[in-house]
């Protein structure tokens, strides 16, 4: 999009540009000039520059130093909102952000005046945020699969002696599963640009001292254990009896597909940085770069896989996959559905919040080939999922229509979920994963906002007992 008035929601349906005529002019009126904010990135490739405005004020008035503009033949122009920059893998210092949010520009510019004409400014960023949450997902996986086969164990033979001693010893078969998928991944992506130190496999990769898993969801390794005990309680209440398969069937893929996506940018990336550094010396952009670039695309992810990158690994996976530039929106409410989950970011952006209502929608307007119309619907499906999950489907909508309609952010109030468990033991109250700890059959999980919310089976009240004392878990989901 260049200069002038953007397409309107109406005449077309991307997310980042939907503000109309009127509000662009109230914004022009308040504001007479434009900021640029110049980051030089040295691994770019790009011969077009991007520029990133605030989606909030609209395209901003043409800057007063002409000459700002005019050492750049053409621009790309995007329209993004704080939260689409971060899913970029765009990083502000503090000077930045405060100029971003008062509607100065962000332009991403390659650091020498080549004229490349391919690579991704951002991939630096990428490979990063792809390692930290590949690494903490097999942290995760590992604990969370623990919980799930010790569970499953005492389905099995009710007279096992389950204590924490033989829950512990799970820890290392389930840690060899993950490794295992980690290792496949790896194998398979063979592509020469990638060290044999990048791609081979050992343990520190997949159990970590809790460092990287701290940083992405918050919690030590052992709360995501509890957590795990706590979930599995609960999902058995609401969806139906427990099955282990059913948690390794959607656990495992996630290191798979974060996996194949962290391989595929860091390709990317070393591709560039070379090429880069060719052109930095006055030496031409070799003719097999662009092919280069593409190097894998048979060992590499579908929509469906990109979806999960998107909704788990923090990134918009289309500056990894071209194929699926056009769905860029639709990354970008994975990516929001993720940050929301982790409790990293809270609020609902109005370019977001269209998007959303758009998938919730009896008739989603998203185009893909006839291969990929399967993974789309169930991208639908899962959509709906997170929202009834985290939110609820009426409470995310108002918030999605109130952020559309003012063109704000909305600040949206996560679902919590409550379980009361059992025994009590020496007045001590049970934890998630202990070896005899069971979800209390008087209570049914409770769902609300704000403080523990209980919904209580009457017929079994009268059990309960003068003075008893309750044990209840609250917790945020991450596992369902």
């Amino acid at each position: 999009m260049l200069f002038g008035r953007p397409d309107t929601f109406g005449s077309r349906h991307s997310a980042r540009i939907y503000l109309e005529e009127d509000h662009l002019a109230a914004i022009h009126g308040q504001r007479r000039d434009a900021t640029i904010h110049v980051i030089r990135d040295p691994f770019s490739l790009k011969q077009i520059p991007v520029v990133y405005y605030n989606a909030k004020f609209g395209v901003p008035p043409l800057p007063t130093d002409q000459n700002v503009l005019a050492q750049w033949r053409t621009k790309e122009l995007q329209a993004v909102t704080e939260y689409q920059l971060r899913n970029r893998g765009v990083k502000l210092d503090g000077a930045q952000l405060e100029g971003f949010l008062r509607g100065d520009w962000i332009a991403i510019v390659p650091a020498h005046d080549d004229e490349g004409q391919a690579g991704n400014p951002d991939q630096g960023v990428v490979v990063g945020t792809l390692r930290t949450a590949l690494y903490a997902h097999c942290v995760r996986a590992n604990r969370v699969l623990q919980m799930a086969k010790f569970r499953s164990e005492r389905d099995k033979n009710p007279r096992t002696q389950m204590d924490s001693t033989f829950r512990d010893q799970l820890k290392s078969s389930e840690l060899a599963e993950v490794e295992r998928i980690f290792r496949e991944a790896s194998d398979l992506y063979k592509s020469p640009d990638v060290s044999d130190g990048e791609r081979n496999v050992d343990s520190r990769h997949v159990y970590e001292d809790g460092t990287r898993v701290g940083k992405w969801f918050g919690m030590t390794p052992l709360a995501i254990r509890s957590q795990a005990a706590a979930e599995i309680h609960s999902y058995e209440q609401i969806y139906g009896p427990f099955s282990y398969q059913a948690v390794a069937d959607r656990e495992l893929p996630l290191i798979d597909a974060l996996r194949r996506a962290h391989l595929r940018a860091l390709t990317v990336h070393r591709i560039a940085r070379k090429a880069a550094k060719q052109v930095a010396k006055g030496k031409p952009v070799r003719p097999d770069t662009g092919a280069r670039m593409a190097f894998g695309e048979e060992f590499d992810l579908n929509l469906w896989g990109c979806f999960i990158v998107a909704l788990y690994g923090g990134i918009n996976p289309a500056a990894l996959y071209g194929e699926f530039e056009s769905l860029t929106d639709l990354f970008d409410l994975a990516g929001w559905f993720g940050y929301f989950a982790r409790g990293d970011h809270e609020v609902l952006p109005p370019e977001i919040a269209v998007t959303l209502v758009d998938c919730l929608s009896s008739s989603p307007r998203f185009g893909v080939t006839e291969a990929d119309v399967g993974d789309l619907e169930k991208i639908y499906r899962e959509i709906r999922y997170l929202t009834d999950l985290l939110v609820g489907e009426a409470d995310l909508r108002g918030a999605a229509e109130q952020a559309i309609t003012t063109r704000t952010s909305v600040k949206v109030s996560p679902l919590y979920y409550s379980v009361v468990l059992t025994p009590m033991i020496k007045k001590k109250a049970a934890k998630p994963d202990g070896a005899k700890t069971r979800l209390d059959p008087r209570f049914k999980v409770g769902k609300g906002y704000e403080g523990v919310t209980l919904s209580v089976d009457y017929e079994n009240l009268p059990q309960m007992t003068k003075g008893e004392k309750l044990s209840v878990w609250r917790f945020r989901p991450l596992l369902w």
